[in-house]
């Protein structure tokens, strides 16, 4: 064996060497070099290293035959894997029936049927069909939703989807508020709630100053807000139909802004503070739909309750100004019936400066259903008598123990009936809510 043809040992010291990783571990010189060149004639491939590549064709042409044959190649191997996999799953009988012929057909079929695209179901539904279906999604839903395509962006946008929504015992961060409103939602349960400052913000179509609410029923129920965020709400809210405000804080400013509802029907402002004549002027001067006016306990002062006593819209149906102690007398109830002679429904509770005098008065209500003079220790039992002239009368309630059983039940032989007394402990007038329903507000759902 000649020397040059064996593996030599390395030098590492060498400078000369290539370092590179496969020529750390030997060195093969060969003992003839050739030159490297272009040319096809010149080119020589390896039986070894160079297994698997084949010469470049000169023309087009050949290039264009050897890719057809390569091709060619690849689809036979593809059927041949796909027979292969094929007779796996069918028994040695059935093989022996079928023919060549028979595979490729079957071959054909099964590449045609994976090369079918999966249907949209919902593209081929009408937008009517696809909101229909939104309508029994969850609005926390809803907002995911607007996030699969345009289309379900475009749906979920629609008016339809949030005419109703119910938001009692929720914290709204700062601009929550105004999206709801951009929405133009018709019936909005907010009883509860605490509604954080600024609650509009630039950038949604609520803040805008020509932007109109479709707001028709508003429940604030001892929610958390402050005056300022009321003022801009009512601002951008007049066509208002029912408002509950109950136990919250409210200046003549938010009165003013209320005003703005000249349609407005129903109105609960029971146990609110900060409520002036002022703010009483705007409100009944600019509102005479009202149908039913809660003013219970609001704690005004004689002026607020003289100027409201002779300025109740004359359409009044129901009336609670309970818990006015002495401020309310005989004078201002004789107004109150004179101004408002087809009242229905009247409370008078806690008012301790009437006497049998107001029930006289009282008694020229021929349209009279309820009638609640709880606690009105000034009234005498014989009074009560006089009631007898209604003759629409159902409801009476004396709570309180200023009239005993024996007169109690003398008072129901005179008044027939018909007449039940001490039925109900509370009053229902223009409260959104009654008893432990949550899920509506003036018999209106709030949910979808």
């Amino acid at each position: 064996m000649i020397a040059s043809d064996v593996l030599q040992p390395l030098d590492i010291n060498s400078c000369k060497m290539d370092r590179s990783p496969s020529r750390k571990r030997a060195r093969y010189e060969s003992p003839v070099k050739e030159r490297w060149s272009l040319a096809r004639n010149s080119i020589s491939l390896h039986d070894v290293l160079d297994y698997g590549v084949s010469l470049l064709a000169d023309s087009e042409s050949e290039c264009g035959s050897d890719e057809e044959r390569g091709c060619e190649n690849e689809n036979k191997t593809s059927n041949k894997q796909q027979m292969a996999v094929l007779q796996s799953t069918i028994s040695t009988e059935m093989l022996r029936k079928v023919t060549q012929e028979e595979w490729e057909t079957q071959i054909r079929k099964t590449a045609a049927n994976n090369d079918i695209t999966p249907l949209n179901h919902f593209e081929e539904l009408s937008d009517e069909m696809v909101l229909h279906v939104f309508h029994f999604l969850p609005k926390r839903v809803l907002n995911t939703a607007a996030l699969v395509c345009k289309r379900w962006y475009r749906l979920t946008q629609d008016e339809s989807l949030w005419a109703r929504m119910d938001l009692g015992s929720r914290q709204l961060q700062p601009g929550a508020l105004g999206q709801v409103l951009s929405r133009q939602v018709m019936i909005l349960r907010l009883a509860q709630a605490e509604i954080a400052s600024p609650a509009i913000l630039p950038g949604c179509r609520a803040f805008s100053e020509d932007f109109k609410s479709r707001l028709l029923l508003l429940d604030l129920s001892m929610a958390t807000v402050g005056c300022d965020t009321l003022t801009d709400l009512f601002t951008r809210c007049s066509r208002l139909k029912k408002i509950s405000l109950e136990h919250v804080g409210v200046n003549a400013k938010v009165l003013q802004a209320l005003s703005y509802s000249k349609d407005l029907e129903v109105v609960n402002l029971s146990m609110v503070e900060g409520i002036t004549e002022k703010g009483l002027k705007y409100l009944l001067g600019n509102c005479k739909s009202i149908r039913e006016l809660n003013l219970a306990w609001t704690y005004m002062n004689s002026a607020s309750v003289e100027y409201v006593s002779s300025n109740l819209p004359e359409c009044l149906d129901r009336l609670n100004i309970s818990g006015c102690r002495k401020l309310l007398n005989d004078d201002h109830i004789l107004k109150l019936v004179t101004r408002c002679p087809s009242l229905r429904e009247l409370d008078l509770s806690d008012t301790t400066s009437l006497t049998s005098d107001a029930v006289n008065h009282i008694a020229a209500l021929k349209e009279l259903n309820f009638l609640a003079l709880s606690r009105c220790y000034q009234v005498s039992y014989s009074s009560l008598l006089q009631l007898k002239k209604i003759p629409t009368l159902m409801y009476l309630d004396v709570h309180g123990g200023y009239v005993d059983t024996a007169e109690l039940r003398h008072l129901q032989e005179n008044l027939g009936t018909q007449v039940q007394i001490n039925k109900f402990k509370f009053s229902s007038v223009a409260r959104p809510t009654v008893g432990t329903r949550r899920s509506s507000i003036w018999n209106m759902r709030v949910r979808d």
